[in-house]
């Protein structure tokens, strides 16, 4: 996120005090212009305020509320905490340009692109928060139109992320089964980005809510929580390359320049892996390939070295799933305990592959219907 957005909305936020002040000059109809200056007395002797009626009193809603009824600018300390002028009238320099057309807008711009500090400008007749932060405008929107949104977001997020487990867990079987082939793999990494960067868009919502977001604010978390070490094992167990992370999750960022029309393109997510041989869609079907081993292991949350030692030993999952206990305790970093872990997450995969043999063998046996 933005930095001077987080500023901004750090001040603004729905509940703030500022805000508070804000949304009770829009309720009443008024117009009004806040400068958050930093340097108020510099900037009073390069004649950029002239100061109506100095206050220097702590900030109160109320208070900016009472005063923006008349007329000129309110000076207020940079962290909102100090009303320090009333009635004050703003000079900014005249070559400023300005895409705004009102007077109150104008110099709320121009103010905040000559000094690189927080102006608001409140519209009476439209109604509207505008704000401005060096060269930055963003428009506060009303707080039941944020949570519309953040709810919308998160929701579509939800859905995506169930889509995304449902991937992954049909991607444990073909594991299983070992038949394993690209476009499972595709599939379920563009499913999971895809939720990761719908979930983001939602940060926007978040921050400008505050704390007020509530209940919201930990779906969000949880998605984001989850979903990138996910995404990021089975990255590290299908990329060509043996990538050298120390957190799974990291290895998002060979998708770093991918934005969402590249992440539905099957065939340029292939190549981010690494298989640049594969010259069509088609043959992603076909392509068979084999885990590494990394999505097993990370889930028994051994430290990222010894999961690595165990990669390169074994160098893929079927291979793994072969070891003994005397095996794993010769790898650097394991151990006995360690190697216990590891068994147990590996004997896991073995009963769902037995049951999944079972299931196979009992359907071959069903006397047919309706021959």
């Amino acid at each position: 996120m933005n930095e001077k957005l987080g500023k901004i909305f750090n001040l603004l936020a729905p509940g703030k005090p500022i805000r508070k002040g804000v949304d009770r000059i829009m309720e009443a109809n008024l117009g009004a212009l806040l400068f958050f200056s930093s340097h108020p007395e510099d900037n009073i002797k390069e004649g950029l305020i002239q100061p109506g009626f100095e206050l220097n009193c702590d900030f109160l809603p109320e208070k900016i509320y009472e005063l923006s009824k008349m007329d000129g600018a309110v000076v207020l300390n940079s962290d909102g905490t100090k009303i320090l002028y009333a009635n004050a009238l703003l000079n900014p320099d005249k070559n400023i340009p300005s895409s705004e057309t009102g007077m109150r807008h104008k110099t709320a711009e121009k103010i905040a692109i000559q000094t690189g500090d927080l102006t608001v400008a409140i519209s009476k007749r439209r109604n509207i928060i505008s704000v401005y932060y060096d060269k930055l405008k963003h428009e506060l929107l009303p707080e039941n139109v944020l949570f519309a949104r953040l709810n919308q977001e998160i929701t579509i997020a939800q859905r995506y992320r169930q889509s995304f487990m449902g991937l992954l867990e049909y991607l444990n079987i073909e594991e299983i089964k070992e038949k394993v082939s690209l476009r499972d793999v595709v599939e379920v990494i563009s499913k999971g980005m895809l939720t990761i960067c719908i979930t983001q868009k939602a940060e926007r919502y978040l921050l400008e809510l505050g704390e007020i977001a509530g209940s919201v604010r930990l779906e969000y978390e949880e998605i984001l929580r989850s979903v990138p070490k996910l995404v990021g094992s089975v990255i590290m167990d299908y990329s060509v390359e043996n990538l050298s992370y120390q957190r799974p999750e990291e290895a998002l960022e060979i998708f770093n320049d991918f934005g969402v029309d590249s992440l539905v393109r099957p065939l340029e997510v292939a190549k981010a892996l690494g298989y640049n041989d594969i010259e069509s869609e088609d043959e992603l079907e076909e392509y068979g390939v084999s885990s590494k081993g990394y999505r097993l292991l990370y889930s028994t949350n051994l430290p990222s070295i010894v999961v690595r030692n165990v990669v390169e030993t074994f160098k893929t999952l079927p291979e793994l799933m072969k070891a003994k206990f005397e095996d794993l305790t010769t790898i650097p970093g394991v151990g006995k305990r360690r190697a216990e872990v590891i068994l147990n997450a590996l004997d896991k995969k073995k009963r769902n592959q037995e049951e999944l043999n079972f299931l196979a063998n009992s359907e071959e046996k069903a006397p047919k219907v309706g021959t």
